[in-house]
């Protein structure tokens, strides 16, 4: 059985720019800190993860619990007050759609969602766009700070939930914090978009049949349709 096990903000959603504004400012109303937007200098990216570093940096650690809980609340508001106003600005990658909804059905796959932000904003923004994500296991930085623990629970919950033994473990992501995670943890990594050099990389989702080929998977497709 395969484990195909996706990222959100730029991999499922066309989401990453408005969703790091959104952080960002959060970040400042309740710190008083301008964040960079160089996500590649934390060690961690996740939400969670950027956020304990800072805590850390600043000599907040007497304030960890507030920051965390103020930050996250006023994150929240604002992707929903941006998804409110901007809802046609909300949208899938294309394909992505088509694709989450057959990978749920294939015989040979079983699904899994596994994002750095937190579980709460994840699904906010998956819904505004159109996504079913009913039965799919779930992990997030509501679970654990770091990229490579939250894909590695998100496959022990896709084992707990569906039974499978997992021959290949896939990640599909966009950011190079992406593809040092599942080298960390030696699962196989596509790359999405064109954030990532990798040898195995598709601009989206539209043809979703060439991620098959490139993975040695073609099979799959008759399988599909058997």
């Amino acid at each position: 059985m395969n484990l195909f096990m996706l990222d959100v903000d730029g991999t499922l959603i066309d989401s990453y720019d408005f969703d790091s504004d959104c952080f960002r400012s959060a970040v400042e109303e309740v710190v008083g800190i301008e964040l960079t937007d160089d996500w590649g200098a934390f060690t961690n990216v996740t939400d969670v993860g950027i956020l304990e570093e800072l805590i850390e940096k600043q000599g907040l650690r007497q304030d960890r619990m507030r920051i965390l809980r103020e930050v996250k609340a006023l994150f929240l508001q604002k992707l929903r007050e941006y998804i409110s106003s901007n809802q046609n600005d909300l949208t899938a990658t294309p394909g992505a759609i088509e694709f989450v909804n057959d990978m749920k059905a294939h015989p040979n796959v079983v699904l899994a969602i596994a994002t750095g932000g937190w579980e709460d904003s994840a699904k906010m923004k998956l819904s505004a766009a159109g996504f079913d994500v009913t039965g799919v296991s779930f992990a997030s930085c509501s679970d654990a700070m770091t990229r490579s623990e939250i894909m590695a629970l998100a496959a022990f919950r896709a084992k707990q939930d569906t039974g499978a033994v997992f021959t290949r473990r896939v990640y599909f992501g966009d950011g190079e914090w992406d593809k040092m995670a599942t080298s960390t943890l030696g699962y196989e990594f596509v790359a999405v978009g064109t954030k990532v050099k990798h040898h195995t990389r598709i601009p989206n989702f539209a043809h979703y049949d060439a991620i098959f080929g490139k993975l040695g998977l073609s099979d799959m497709l008759s399988a599909k349709t058997a």
